[in-house]
């Protein structure tokens, strides 16, 4: 019998496949519910209104 040896990059390579699934899914799961869209478009909008300030600041 022969034992798979599995080395640090292909453990980092599935951890990291492992967080994309999870992180699509809650953008899928986000996405597909109006109300939680609504909450996710006000933070972005937050965040936009803030980094427009802060070029609009800096260009002064």
């Amino acid at each position: 019998m022969e034992e798979t040896v599995v080395t640090g990059m292909e453990s980092i390579i599935s951890g990291i496949e492992t967080v994309t699934t999870v992180v699509g899914n809650v953008f899928t799961l986000i996405t597909g519910n109006p109300l939680l869209a609504s909450f996710a478009a006000a933070g972005l909008l937050g965040i936009g209104i803030g980094i427009f300030s802060a070029i609009k600041g800096a260009a002064r």
